[in-house]
């Protein structure tokens, strides 16, 4: 039911869709989550849960503001509807929120999941609180230097200006009419101006922490379009053709077995160095080349199990690996196509001015005009893929580059640190994905709250606003898929993966 832009079901539709995702943030922490963490670490999975869920909502607040525009009546003005649902309010509750757990609650949750098991709790929840109330000081400071520098939109405007003259100028034929000062916007050489006023802080910390997001998201995100469908695709191609026997086996795990030897007695040698010289770079160094080393042992584990099922069923087993597999190449395929349309968005919509064609604007809003739902679902679809390619680009660079602890997730192995690492990664990611939609998809969103936050304050925030205007994270974005498409093609398979026992794939 609609009445003056007033529309039930897309309350119904949000109630629903918001119950939904803290069922999908339960989900996905019920069967990632590591063996040891069971029935503990309450705390961190309370935070994981919200946090998911809050990254999702945030995703799926898009089209909501999108269709609660749309529900205002032709035959009304905007400002005379009743719209169903505070959007703006919503909006800025997400980005505080987001701000909030990935500065504050997720650092404070792996501070008091990662501290000594010895500790009491109260200790642990005192460290923790001193740790972040120390980050906490540190970010308050620096951004009110910059609130109080910066914090202010520049609006580029144009001067208009004409002179005055009696009416009596008008009628009286003797009375010369040029002494109008000639006032033409159009053919006129006009000056331009600055317009200068102080911003929100709200609107302002969001500004900041967008950008923070955009930093990591066009690392991690312009890896991703690239690996996240061509890992896929070549997993397929080197997919194990038939399985090995007992011996083969059987020798092949004593290998393993001999690897996780040495990794135990390096992991040894790092904890007597820790001891008695302390964590300087060398050791951190040393012990991110551990860290990897482990997931590459885990995952030479699971290729050596994938030729050899151990279950009752073992056809049955084998059946699903190769099912596995195909479905793999599915969404291989799938995620070509959804990279090369954002990338076409991007070139066609974003960078020539005026844009080519709208192309995925259109999409979205045919899909709303065949069914409402339809167009949340694609969109999505499109956004969550933006997500998965984040995430997918953190671990590609963690491994290949070791610049930072990686933090993969693995079903029924994923400590409770990298989660909290990886939701904390998510939700900046977020911010720095709607905003990307919001200019992307500018024609979709006309109207929408987020449109206005965006178009209306942030794009042209002191400072900040050459980022956005000049398209610099988009270049930035563009390069970083054009560099991981060269490295990944030329230099083929990851570094760690030729270290892998070939034979295991046997054709």
């Amino acid at each position: 039911m609609v009445f003056a832009g007033f529309n039930w079901f897309l309350i119904i539709i949000t109630a629903v869709l918001g119950l939904l995702s803290i069922g999908v943030a339960l989900y996905l922490l019920i069967s990632y989550q590591h063996p040891e963490d069971k029935n503990q670490a309450w705390f961190p999975k309370i935070a994981v849960i919200f946090g998911i869920s809050l990254s999702i909502w945030t995703i799926l607040l898009f089209p909501i503001d999108v269709a609660n525009t749309l529900a205002c009546s032709d035959s009304l003005a905007y400002t005379s509807c009743d719209l169903a649902l505070p959007t703006t309010t919503l909006w800025y509750i997400c980005y505080i929120a987001a701000a909030v757990m990935a500065f504050f609650v997720c650092p404070f949750a792996l501070y008091y999941y990662e501290a000594d098991s010895d500790v009491s709790i109260v200790k642990r929840w005192i460290n923790a609180l001193i740790w972040v109330a120390v980050t906490a000081a540190i970010l308050a400071l620096i951004l009110g230097i910059c609130y109080g520098l910066w914090g202010y939109v520049e609006y580029p405007v144009i001067g208009l200006a004409s002179g005055l003259a009696p009416f009596s100028a008008i009628s009286n034929s003797s009375e010369p009419l040029n002494k109008c000062i000639e006032c033409d916007a159009i053919n006129g050489d006009l000056p331009t101006y600055t317009w200068k006023i102080r911003l929100s802080f709200l609107v302002y910390v969001i500004a900041v922490v967008t950008t923070i997001g955009w930093l990591l998201f066009m690392v991690f995100c312009g890896a991703g379009l690239v690996a996240l469908p061509l890992d896929m695709i070549r997993e397929f191609l080197g997919r194990p053709k038939t399985c090995i026997t007992k011996s083969e086996y059987m020798t092949r795990a004593k290998a393993l077995g001999n690897k996780a030897k040495g990794i135990m007695e390096s992991a040894a040698k790092l904890r007597k160095e820790d001891r008695e010289v302390g964590r300087g770079r060398k050791w951190r160094q040393n012990y991110r080349l551990l860290n990897q080393e482990v997931l590459v042992l885990e995952e030479e584990e699971k290729q050596l199990e994938l030729v050899y099922p151990q279950s009752t069923d073992p056809d049955y087993a084998w059946a699903v690996t190769v099912i596995i597999f195909y479905l793999k190449l599915l969404f291989g395929v799938v995620g070509v196509g959804l990279s090369i349309c954002w990338l076409l968005q991007i070139l066609l919509y974003i960078f020539v001015y005026p844009p080519v064609t709208p192309f995925l604007n259109t999409l979205f809003t045919d899909l709303d005009n065949a069914f409402p739902l339809f167009g949340t679902v694609a969109f999505g679809i499109f956004c969550f893929y933006l997500i998965a390619c984040v995430i997918k680009g953190a671990t590609k660079v963690g491994l290949n580059l070791v610049v930072f602890t990686v933090h993969p997730m693995k079903v029924g192995a994923t400590l409770m640190s990298s989660f909290l690492f990886n939701v904390a990664l998510v939700l900046l990611a977020t911010q720095a994905a709607i905003q990307f939609c919001a200019q992307a998809f500018e024609l979709y969103a006309n109207n929408s709250a987020i449109q206005k936050i965006w178009g209306g304050q942030i794009d042209y925030v002191m400072g900040l606003k050459y980022l956005y205007r000049l398209h610099v994270f988009y270049y930035s974005l563009y390069a970083c898929v054009g560099l991981t498409a060269i490295y990944l093609i030329v230099r083929g398979p990851d570094r760690w993966k030729r270290y892998k026992v070939e034979d295991a794939y046997v054709v």
